[in-house]
């Protein structure tokens, strides 16, 4: 019945809805994508074993009554023999659950509590525990806070009016992707919230079909189809035609356009040369002794060794480079060139150039996942104020600022996109004036609000908002103000019939009103102002809930990103699904 040849464990399916226990240590064979390979082998979890299969489990109790003796007695419940004084029974659910805990909240392997540093330090702690082994921690402890989990979310998911869902995808390993769903919404007390739904593994390049399929099984699982609008994720006709197949808009992600125009910036040519005469210069000064003795300049030259040239990090990198300008115009290898005056002019049109897009990445990261309506402000600021070509451009920083401009702009160029962003920002009391808009296309923007209203009224269930809380003082933000401040200013102006009409009189109280600081947090006015346009308000949790990013947007436009990402590709495959999920809601299971 069994066969010894080596089988990995990387890709085990498990029976589906399987009620016997030993399955916990068992799985068929299957591919990258789930999909089971061959039904009448199964394998052994904790040691590869192949055993034939029939439709009933005699075979795998057997196997771990005989060959995994103790994993046995711990998922049946029996005692292991002793082997001196155990702990109590009380302390090794402590300390199982704690390495459940540990494993979740810093999004570590499983493999880990098998490791032999790992079980001297819990020895050293606790002696005489012997801590679970992976397979069965995985399908114990973990798997049923994750079915718990998911449970609360269904339910949570099932009973929002309105929602939008991102799609963070992400690459594991060569030929194998992730596409991370998760839902976002405005609750009852215009607390914008979000929740990690699942995990499904797509290729490296999704095609349409893909992005659809997972969207559509998410939408139906998880019981949003109806009450999900938006889909926040990459951009192109792949991502569109996933969306529309369910009636839904695909939004691009803000992360993306920001990184996508910095690096066509990095890609022009002068700007690329300079770079790479730094980079070789830098590795020529941190070779040898005495060339680069100054703390700084060290750290600066480590840095640009270490980072190249990441989107992320450019503007700071390139502004480092530019303080050490003295410093580095002295260093040069015998018999070449220091860095030339048209590399130093190339390094500052740059710099100059990427400050705006640094600023609107900082402006972004101020909350886990921005607003939707903050995109439109932002780039209409970037593209016609900041990356406009001034008058005393250099030909470098004038192309520099055409390729940021051009990449913006493809990113949002779908009328149906723009049509989104100027509906959130027609909801924001920062940017209800919708001064940056033609008169056309403010005026449109106003009668599809209105009657966005009256079908929100209309709409079964639909219920007055509950009383606001108190008002709470709005915050500055100096970045916000320094892309923002000429751009929206205040509109002074005087703010029962049908439901359209109720609607259109609260639509004209509303965008006359005096525009709120630009500090002013969308929501927290929300929260005091409900009442006074509670039409209004169905709308603003509608759309204010739409995140302008597909992930957290510290990961996208920071540094964060690049750890918590190697950190997902290096979970089993088997385990991305139920970590991830684990780790994305920890603060609320």
């Amino acid at each position: 019945l069994e066969d010894r040849g080596s089988h990995g464990t990387q890709n085990l399916v498990g029976l589906g809805r399987a009620q016997s226990r030993y399955w916990t240590f068992f799985g068929f064979q299957g591919d990258a994508y789930g999909h089971i390979l061959d039904k009448t082998k199964i394998i052994c979890k904790l040691c590869g074993v192949r055993l034939s299969y029939s439709g009933n489990t005699t075979n795998l109790r057997q196997h771990l009554v005989y060959k995994h003796r103790r994993e046995y007695n711990q998922l049946v419940g029996a005692p292991d023999p002793p082997k001196g004084a155990p702990p109590p029974a009380a302390a090794l659910g402590r300390t199982t659950r704690a390495i459940a805990d540990f494993l979740v909240w810093d999004l570590m392997p499983l493999e880990v509590v098998e490791g032999e540093g790992f079980g001297q330090m819990l020895n050293a702690l606790e002696p005489g525990y012997k801590p679970p082994a992976a397979a069965l921690l995985a399908h114990t402890l973990l798997r049923e806070r994750h079915l718990q989990g998911q449970a609360k979310v269904t339910e949570l998911a099932r009973g929002l009016p309105h929602c939008a869902l991102s799609l963070d995808l992400w690459r594991h390993s060569p030929g194998l992707s992730y596409l991370t769903l998760s839902l976002h919404y405005v609750d009852e007390a215009f607390e914008a919230r979000a929740r990690v739904l699942c995990s499904r593994p797509v290729p490296e390049e999704p095609p349409a079909e893909s992005l659809a399929g997972a969207l559509g099984w998410a939408a139906e699982e998880w019981g949003v189809r109806e009450s999900g609008a938006y889909a926040v994720g990459p951009h192109g006709a792949a991502a569109r035609q996933a969306a529309a197949a369910l009636g839904w808009q695909a939004l691009p992600c803000v992360g993306q356009a920001l990184g996508g125009a910095t690096e066509a910036v990095l890609a022009l040519a002068p700007i690329r040369s300079a770079l790479q005469r730094c980079q070789r210069l830098a590795a020529w000064a941190l070779a040898g002794p005495g060339r680069a003795e100054e703390p700084l300049l060290r750290a600066q030259l480590k840095r640009l060794l270490r980072d190249g040239a990441r989107w992320q990090s450019a503007h700071g990198l390139l502004h480092g480079l530019l303080e050490q300008a003295e410093a580095l115009g002295g260093l040069a290898p015998e018999g070449e060139p220091a860095l030339r005056p048209q590399d130093w002019a190339a390094l500052q049109d740059a710099a100059d150039v990427l400050k705006p897009l640094a600023v609107a990445a900082s402006t972004f990261t101020k909350e886990p996942f921005a607003g939707l309506s903050l995109v439109k402000p932002v780039l209409t600021s970037l593209l016609y104020k900041h990356l406009a070509p001034g008058e005393w451009d250099s030909e470098l920083a004038r192309a520099a600022k055409g390729a940021a401009h051009q990449e913006l702009s493809r990113r949002y160029a779908e009328p149906e996109v723009e049509r989104a962003l100027n509906l959130a920002c027609a909801l924001d009391p920062r940017f209800r004036s919708l001064d940056f808009l033609s008169q056309p296309d403010r005026a449109e923007t106003l009668r599809l609000l209105a009657l966005e209203a009256a079908r929100l009224a209309e709409a079964p269930g639909a219920s007055p908002s509950p009383p606001p809380p108190p008002p709470q003082q709005p915050r500055q933000d100096s970045a916000i103000e320094y892309l923002l401040g000429d751009l929206c200013s205040g509109r002074g102006g005087a703010g029962a019939g049908s439901v359209q009409q109720r609607a259109e009189q609260e639509s004209a109280g509303f965008q006359t009103a005096g525009a709120s600081s630009l500090g002013q947090e969308p929501l927290q006015w929300w929260k005091t102002h409900r009442a006074q346009y509670p039409l209004r308000a169905g709308g603003a949790r509608r759309l204010l809930c739409v995140p302008a990013t597909a992930a957290p947007a510290a990961w996208l436009l920071g540094e964060a990103g690049q750890a918590v990402y190697k950190k997902r590709a290096a979970l089993a495959p088997e385990h991305v699904d139920m970590l991830v999920f684990l780790h994305g809601n920890r603060a609320v299971l």
